[in-house]
Order: C-alpha cells, then structure tokens, then sequence
C-alpha cells in the first residue's frame, strides 16, 4: 500500500472531506434513528466524561431525548460503557462490542502478558476467576482483590496497568451507574460482558479488525490507513493487511497533499457547497480525535485551544462545518448559562445561530433550570 494516491484517484479538497465527515457523523442535519443504529453509524461515543455521549447524540438525533440512551445502557444492555479505542471509555453497541474489544485490547493484552506472566501470573486463570467473581458488578478494586486472595500479587508498579490486564482478560464493561448522566467519574462499577450481553463472543482477529475498518470507514471516512491507526489506538502495520485485503471493494481517493483516502463505495460525499448548520459538540467528541490528519474539522492554529497538555479536550461548536470556538455550561440554583469563546469574529447570521444554538444544549442539559441563556466571552 504506497504512502501516496494511485493517478486515477480522484483529489478531495479539504472542504469536500469536511462535507463527508459531517454527513456521516449526522451533522448536517439531524436524524431520526434508534439510539443503538446511530452508535453503530457513528462507530463508537466517547464517554471519558459521562454526560459527552448525551450531548454528542442530542446535536447528531432529532428529538433525543436522555432517557433512551440511559434506557439502552442500564435496561436493555444493547449499548455498552468500556475501555477500548486508545485505551479509554467508549460507548459501543453490544452487539459490536467483542470485536472492537478484539481489534484494540489484543495487542495491548501481549504486552501486559509479559510483564504478569514474568511474575507467575496465569492469564486464563485470571479471566476465569474475574468472570465467575464479576457475575453482578463489582468495583474494580474488589475483583482484583478476588484475584489476589487466589492468584497472589500481580506485576508493576502501577494499578492502573493491572487492571487494564484484568478487565481486558475478562471482557468487564462498566455497569450502571457508570453510564447515567448523573456520574461524571470513571470509578464505575465492572461486569463481566458474557453475563451482561445476551449474545456475542469473541470474534477471529482478521474478522474484528475487518468490521472496525469498515465501520470507521462509514463514520469517518474517506480516511487513510494513518486515520485508522489513529481511531483504533493501533499501530499502522496491524491495520494494513486487512486494508489491503478489503481495498478492492473500496473507493479510493487522494486528498490534497496527495495521502491515499479509502472509503465504503456508496457512502455519502456531499458537495462542498452544502450548507452545515451551527452545532454544539462536547468534550472529547470523537470527531476531535478520530483523525491523525484533522484540517478537515479543526484549523491548526485553534488546535491549542482546545487540545490541553493533561489530555483534556475541549467542548466546541461548528460554524460551517469547522471548530469554531469553546463552550461551556455554567449553572446557578435558577438559571443554566452557556459561555461561548469564539476563535475570532462572528458574523450576525452565525453569531444569532451560535446563540440560539447555545440556549438549546443549556436547555437539554439542564431541563430543570428556571432561566436558560448564552453570551458571547473573550
């Protein structure tokens, strides 16, 4: 797979890639489609801060309303809160969750192999042990407690490596209430995904990998092999002989400093005129991370803004398409205020949009307010 376009792929601009991703990720207009499709269109939410997915459905879905994501995570269990895509929490369907688990834990899992097995320690006798213990939810700290009475001191220095042993081992998902918009932290209590999830199981790498792809592909395309890697929190070489093999029933396509772009053939590439609407994105929204290349939603010289040193990403809104600017919820006893930081000057048509926008998220994220507004900061 060469590292540049063949001839006959035809050139994206910037703007066309932007037009694309938008209307996959459901941003040009909102849609009316079940919780769970829309999680699976969009390949995976990110749930690091538990209200994002909310507010990533609410600007993506017509009429969301809260209680059905809640209702799909603590009642039907048809989406699940788990770590994977680069190592932090997700929201995944239940029915993709096995192979995204395969696709971004198996090799991290060889690596954590190493360090527990040079201490003694059996990994199948660790999974066996945390599925039997985590049969309802559990905390974290109690299953490896289980495991330690049994099994004795696991490797390294740091918890928070043994556990991502553990719970990779295991196949443990976040339980309610890890999920509910109520909770905020990522101290949720774990389950083992065989007795949270009606049906699945562990798909053949080649397989997991190939449905990752292709649903990357759908949520984010056209993307190149850089893009993927990205996404899955994987290095490039795993990805590319599944590429490859799936390459021939692929559009192909080259953006402007000639990357190779692959995307699913009758996906939508809108023109570059089309016209996108102001929307509100949270913290750490996919589409802010899911690019190794990201020009096509966020110019280089906002990137400080909103990408902090400690890992932090921050909530921003779309002006045509593109970040235009930080936002951020303030709430009193009586009243819910969104703040907006604009990167530059507004015009009237899009600073009236940004507002009205604004008093809308404040209004779905806190329904119970007396007043709801917004105002323009610097």
């Amino acid at each position: 797979m060469t590292p540049r376009a063949a001839v006959d792929a035809p050139v994206l601009t910037l703007r066309q890639l932007n037009r694309a991703t938008l209307a996959r990720q459901m941003l040009l207009e909102r849609e009316s489609l079940p919780v769970v499709t829309a999680i699976e269109r969009l390949a995976a939410l990110q749930a690091q801060w538990a209200p994002s997915p909310y507010i990533a459905l609410w600007s993506r879905l017509a009429d969301f309303k809260r209680e059905r994501l809640w209702s799909a995570i603590e009642k039907k269990h048809s989406v699940v809160r788990a770590r994977l895509m680069r190592g932090t929490l997700h929201l995944v369907s239940a029915r993709d969750f096995y192979a995204y688990a395969v696709a971004t834990q198996d090799l991290q899992r060889g690596a954590w192999n190493r360090l527990q097995v040079g201490q003694g320690v059996d990994p199948k006798a660790v999974a066996r042990l945390a599925v039997a213990f985590a049969r309802e939810p559990q905390a974290k700290e109690d299953v490896v407690a289980h495991l330690t009475e049994r099994l004795g001191s696991f490797g390294g220095p740091y918890k928070w490596l043994i556990w991502r042993f553990v719970s990779a081992h295991a196949d443990l998902v976040s339980a309610p209430p890890g999920g509910h918009w109520a909770h905020g932290g990522t101290d949720a209590p774990y389950v083992a995904a065989r007795h949270w999830i009606a049906e699945g199981s562990r798909p053949q790498e080649e397989d997991a990998l190939r449905l990752l792809i292709n649903r990357y592909l759908g949520a984010f395309g056209p993307a190149s092999l850089a893009d993927i890697a990205q996404f899955a929190g994987q290095v490039a070489p795993r990805i590319r002989p599944i590429l490859e093999g799936l390459a021939p029933s692929l559009r192909r396509f080259s953006d402007e400093r000639g990357r190779t772009l692959f995307d699913l053939p009758r996906a939508p590439r809108p023109h570059a005129e089309v016209k996108a609407p102001v929307r509100f994105l949270p913290p750490y929204d996919e589409l802010l991370i899911g690019y190794a290349h990201r020009d096509r939603v966020i110019a280089a010289k906002h990137r400080a803004a909103v990408y902090s040193k400690n890992a932090i990403i921050e909530a921003v809104f779309l002006v045509d398409g593109l970040a235009a600017g930080t936002w951020a919820l303030a709430t009193t006893k009586t009243d819910a205020v969104v703040s907006v930081r604009p990167f530059g000057t507004l015009g009237r048509a899009d600073r009236a949009g940004v507002i009205a926008e604004a008093e809308a998220v404040a209004r779905f994220i806190a329904p119970d307010a007396k007043a709801h507004g917004a105002r323009i900061v610097r």
